[in-house]
């Protein structure tokens, strides 16, 4: 439950002191202009009942016409800084956001929408500016303001006037504060959630537009769009219908209280103890002590939304991260041998669903070593504990001798490159996808890379070369130049330890061939662990590791496995009759497969 104003915000306004006291300053001239406009305005209705000419009071006049301008002023410059004000926040919680999505990691991700993370990220705070750059300012001048005026009116017109005046400014605040904790208990963060749920549903059903169209699903996935929309559009009407009572009374109370003052001065001047002029001050100023109160309504109706989103947003920055760094971490040198080790690793998702048992490997440096085994035997699991996007229950992994959670995180990732079997490329150009390997590698370093990945000649026939914008995940590129692009960002990285996750199992025969040839030249002089399902990518490794139920089966070269007619020799055998069935013939490497198993049929059978 909070009161009038979430101070939460207040934790990123630390760059922003300077343009919130303009904001409230210029408020505050502005008001005080706006007095003293009443006031000379006041003076000349008094003059001219008193039987004064107009030319006499040229002055008085002259006055007014100096403070609408001065009024003007202050309300341009409390626009200006109250943008201001908005702009640092709203930078200042986007950068706290992303970066602490950096440190929550692939794993916090993996369990959330990242469409609602999204709708968080940018409407989100987006919708914090009408918060801190209207409502808190008004807030302030909301309090200020009546205290001021009070002042005056007890020194200068008429203490009684002023305490009734005063006496009704509270019961718009208090009911605003009162309905505000009505609305969370009763309705809570739903509007905002409905609105993030629509945002990350129809983020989603672009996507996937495509496949919506090829099953015919787009008219059941527009009826629960709409049905999503309905649901937003009845959580902000239960929220705006709680608001009603305190639209009510701050219409209310200040007709009320400047109804009963000028009842209570107009009766006091008919027997005499009230001037006429006071009466006329009452009259003119006496509607100020609402001015603020009235509009921080309003304002607070505009914040709605912002207040929902800061509960977003600081749920967001209250997780706490799986992999943390450790103070040890930061003295920790860099130079590092590109060796690794895993050592009786254990690791279940959430701790429930066992994916790794008791692993022990080594992969020496400049050596390679591959991990093969069916669907969900655990091996891309093995990378995602390199890269400490998760951390192992039991055991540990070494990275060149030393527990990589010694590590600092910067140093352990720069020293492995990876490329994946679905390489992720930005809606950018094929320059800057690139140079995601290396951002300040010249321009003839990522030739050199894209020519060594056979990426050059077909990156040269793009309509405007690296300049290319590639769309979204590479859209506009075959699925083998994807992947060539993804060799050649490894290239340009030219880390001491490469990482193979199914490089080539989403590609063409035609082109595997070429991506083959490249990964080739790019495991020389590293230190290279393959994860392979495909495996005629894995048969010249120096060790290949079979696993079987997240478990090491066996070990052994190429031959020695098909030799021992055990786990390897069944994955070696199935895919080599999944392929014969698929295409009637062998091609490339798997037909050297082909001949491995009937040699070693032939060794059984004598």
């Amino acid at each position: 439950m909070h009161g009038i104003v979430d101070r939460r915000i207040f934790k990123f306004a630390s760059g922003a002191r300077r343009w919130i006291a303009i904001t409230f300053l210029s408020g505050l001239m502005g008001s005080l202009a706006n007095i003293l406009l009443l006031i000379l305005a006041g003076k000349v209705i008094v003059g001219i009942y008193e039987g004064r000419a107009l030319l006499t009071m040229g002055d008085l006049i002259l006055g007014m016409i100096l403070s609408m301008g001065l009024r003007a002023l202050a309300e341009w410059s409390r626009d200006v800084s109250a943008q201001r004000t908005a702009g640092v926040v709203k930078t200042a919680v986007r950068k706290r956001l992303y970066e602490h999505l950096l440190r929550l990691g692939p794993s916090f991700l993996e369990h959330r929408n990242t469409g609602a993370l999204t709708a968080t990220m940018v409407d989100g705070v987006e919708a914090l500016e009408p918060y801190v750059s209207l409502y808190v300012p008004y807030v302030t001048l909301s309090m200020v303001m009546p205290i001021i005026l009070f002042i005056g009116f007890a020194l200068y017109v008429d203490m009684i006037s002023a305490v009734i005046l005063l006496g009704f400014v509270p019961l718009v605040p208090l009911s605003i504060i009162f309905f505000t904790n009505l609305e969370e208990w009763k309705v809570g963060g739903r509007a905002w959630e409905a609105y993030r749920e629509l945002s990350a549903y129809f983020a989603d059903s672009l996507q996937g537009l495509t496949t919506l169209k090829l099953f015919h699903q787009v008219d059941a996935r527009g009826q629960e769009l709409h049905r999503r929309s309905v649901s937003l559009e009845s959580a902000l009407i239960r929220s705006l219908k709680l608001y009603f009572g305190v639209s009510f009374i701050s219409e209310v109370v200040p007709v009320l209280g400047y109804s009963l003052t000028l009842i209570v001065a107009s009766y006091r001047l008919s027997e005499g103890s009230l001037a006429l002029d006071k009466l006329v001050m009452v009259l003119l100023l006496g509607s100020l002590f609402y001015e603020h109160v009235s509009h921080l309504l309003l304002y607070h109706h505009y914040s709605l939304l912002g207040r929902r989103t800061a509960d977003a947003i600081f749920g967001l920055l209250d997780q706490q991260p799986k992999i943390m760094e450790t103070t040890l971490a930061s003295t920790t040198p860099v130079a590092l041998e590109p060796c690794i080790k895993f050592e009786r690793v254990h690791f279940a998702y959430g701790g429930e669903r066992p994916v790794l048992q008791e692993i022990s490997f080594e992969v020496p440096a400049g050596s390679t070593v591959a991990l093969v085994g069916a669907t969900g035997a655990g091996k891309s699991t093995v990378i995602d504990l390199l890269y400490r996007f998760h951390e192992p229950q039991k055991g540990r992994v070494l990275l060149g001798c030393r527990d990589i959670r010694d590590l600092p995180l910067d140093c352990l990732r720069s020293q492995m490159a990876l490329v994946a079997q679905d390489a992720y490329l930005f809606y950018d150009t094929v320059e800057r996808n690139l140079r995601i390997g290396r951002p300040h590698a010249t321009t003839e370093e990522m030739v050199k890379a894209s020519i060594a990945a056979s990426a050059h000649e077909f990156i040269r026939t793009l309509p405007d070369g690296y300049e290319t914008i590639i769309g979204e995940r590479g859209v506009f590129l075959s699925g083998g130049e994807r992947q060539r692009i993804a060799i050649a960002r490894a290239f340009l990285k030219d880390a001491p330890i490469l990482l193979l996750d199914e490089p080539t199992s989403g590609v063409d025969a035609e082109n595997e061939e070429s991506i083959r040839n490249a990964l080739d030249l790019l495991r020389s002089n590293r230190t290279v662990l393959i994860i392979a399902h495909r495996l005629s990518t894995v048969r010249n490794a120096d060790i290949i590791l079979a696993m079987d139920h997240g478990r090491i089966a066996e070990v052994g070269t190429h031959e020695e496995l098909l030799k021992r007619r055990g786990i390897y020799h069944r994955l070696v055998a199935a895919q080599c009759l999944t392929s014969s069935l698929d295409s009637g013939i062998m091609l490339g490497r798997d037909d050297d497969l082909k001949d491995d198993l009937e040699s070693t049929a032939d060794i059984g059978g004598r």
